[in-house]
């Protein structure tokens, strides 16, 4: 991790991520789907449909998964291996228990179907998508700061960067890092919690960067070309505690 300035706020090192609890996070942000999620789900299917070579199997990184299935079903019908790439404890077993399970929590069934329709008849998709996650996806315990460079054909990112730091330097050098893993010419689909403080999961206070789109592109414009950025509800009350919207960036890796 980077060294830690007390005068530019709490580093990413002063959180308990081995104590997160995993659970508590996946039930109060994915227990009752917002039609906001659904939105970033189509958002970053039509991102990895678009991703080159178009006819071939890719290799995908899921950056600070999380306790979230969400990245894998938009990737899984374009992906010859998926990788999750996430540094806590309590979020490895998560993953790993979760992806050995046999049946589909109702919320992943409905973002599960809607995964199905934005990919449509192109793509025949089975019913039950756990058993194709079993066998493509790998889950690997890292820090982002420490992501291999231009090792993979397509990268996302839902709520890592700005949700693990209080430092702006260090969600700079997090972003720098994703951007980094994708060969140059791959995708990056990456998705940022707006007017964020942070945000609470049993009562323990993590961090969060309150972000805008254009302080989002400046940061990717030294790593990515053709960027595009779509705001998703952005209000001015929370939609759930810890934010108010969200901002989807998608672009090429240089």
């Amino acid at each position: 991790m980077h060294d830690r300035d007390p005068a530019s706020g709490r580093g990413n090192a002063d959180y308990a991520w081995k104590e997160f609890d995993s659970e508590a996070y996946f039930q109060h942000y994915y227990g009752d789907p917002h039609p906001d999620d659904d939105l970033i789900v189509q958002l970053a299917v039509d991102a990895l449909k678009r991703t080159r070579p178009l006819e071939e199997s890719l290799d995908v990184v899921d950056v600070g998964t999380g306790p979230n299935l969400i990245p894998f079903f938009c990737a899984l019908p374009r992906a010859r291996r998926l990788t999750a790439w996430e540094f806590s404890d309590s979020n490895v077993a998560w993953l790993e228990r979760e992806i050995a399970g046999d049946g589909l929590r109702p919320q992943w069934r409905h973002f599960w179907d809607i995964v199905r329709e934005a990919y449509g008849e192109a793509a025949p998709l089975p019913d039950n998508p756990l058993p194709a996650l079993r066998e493509t996806c790998s889950v690997t315990q890292g820090s982002i700061f420490d992501l291999p460079q231009r090792t993979w054909d397509a990268a996302t990112m839902f709520f890592c960067a700005e949700s693990i730091t209080k430092r702006q330097d260090e969600f700079e050098a997090a972003c720098a890092a994703f951007a980094r893993s994708v060969r140059p010419g791959g995708t990056l689909a990456a998705a940022f919690l707006a007017r964020s403080e942070g945000y609470l999961v049993s009562d323990y206070l993590y961090p969060a960067l309150n972000l805008s789109a254009d302080g989002i592109e400046q940061v990717f414009a030294a790593h990515a070309e053709g960027i595009e950025i779509r705001t998703v509800g952005i209000v001015e009350r929370e939609i759930r505690s810890g934010y108010s919207g969200i901002i989807f960036l998608t672009g090429l890796a240089r």
